[in-house]
């Protein structure tokens, strides 16, 4: 069966990409002109970059839930269990190495338990996920007993360091990410059923598609990069803590959703999630260089969020019109 080819190529998502261009652009010259210069720095650009590292990552495999046509709010507590066990295991004398590998796999692990409940137990999304973050949580507050764990310098080489001492491993990292969810996405047959699936799973049941095996995926590939991510929060903080990961989730869902991925699934893609990534990362710095409130940044983050969701739903509208 020939599957469709995923909607990269469109008029319509090239648009949305430039749109993001401009949007990145017009937000530099804005802040730039309200902090002084000091936001337009290369120093604070690379700052920016970095801090989206962790949401770009784990985005990523929201981006393949949502476009499966899902939804995971379980990614913030598996970033944090991941991120506690392996610190656990660090501190217990394992290669870090060797923890960071077992910090994947327990994160795909979690990810395939999604997926099991949502595609054989035919959970909802939505309280599964929910139910799980809970889950997830409340076991690495109980391991560390809510106590943060300090790890050695030696973690701190994918967090903090710089290849050639110039560029940052964990732009590295996420750059990588991005090749390979592209990759995956565009030039895989899976790829290409994940966009038939989440366009219309009953149509791509009917075609021959086996739906449940993909969704399933779906959400392994998820807990993998939340644990990924886990990876590189533990090694920039050379430590882990129950708190680390607030709100991930949402920042997760706001990158997926302004780069362009449809919640309805089936169109979008990880090239404007990082993008996406990278835009809310920007707001944040500048709010923050410019002296707004923690208050006022989550107010504003909400509203874009708000925005990008209305003229999102408003193009459904005028498609099935």
């Amino acid at each position: 069966m020939s599957s469709p080819r995923p909607p990269f190529s469109s008029n319509r998502t090239l648009l949305e990409k430039g749109t993001l261009f401009i949007a990145i652009v017009v937000f530099i010259v804005i802040f730039a002109i309200a902090s002084g210069g000091k936001y337009a720095s290369p120093i604070n650009l690379m700052n920016i970059l970095v801090a989206a590292s962790v949401t770009g990552i784990v985005a990523i495999g929201m981006t393949f839930v949502i476009l499966g046509a899902g939804i995971d709010l379980s990614v913030a507590g598996i970033t944090v269990l991941t991120g506690i066990s392996g610190a656990m295991m660090i501190d217990s004398g394992i290669n870090w190495l060797l923890a960071c590998l077992l910090m994947l796999v327990l994160g795909s692990l979690i990810g395939l338990v999604n997926g099991i409940s949502i595609t054989r137990l035919k959970m909802v999304p939505f309280v599964t996920t929910m139910a799980m973050m809970n889950i997830t949580r409340g076991i690495a507050r109980t391991l560390s007993n809510g106590k943060t764990i300090t790890l050695p310098e030696e973690v701190t080489v994918l967090g903090l360091g710089r290849l050639f001492g110039v560029i940052p491993i964990s732009i590295i990292i996420m750059a990588v990410s991005m090749a390979v969810g592209f990759i995956i996405l565009l030039k895989t047959t899976y790829g290409r059923e994940v966009y038939a699936t989440g366009g219309n799973q009953k149509a791509a049941w009917l075609a021959g598609l086996k739906s449940d095996r993909v969704i399933m995926l779906t959400y392994v590939f998820s807990g993998f990069f939340a644990a990924l991510g886990a990876v590189l929060v533990i090694s920039r903080l050379q430590s882990a803590a129950p708190s680390m990961g607030q709100n991930l989730e949402l920042d997760c869902i706001a990158a997926c959703v302004i780069g362009g991925t449809s919640l309805a699934g089936g169109a979008g893609g990880v090239g404007g999630t990082l993008l996406g990534a990278i835009l809310i990362a920007m707001i944040n710095n500048g709010l923050n260089i410019t002296g707004v409130t923690p208050f006022m940044q989550e107010i504003a983050k909400g509203l874009i969020i708000f925005v990008v969701i209305a003229i999102d739903a408003a193009k459904r509208s005028r498609q099935q019109a």
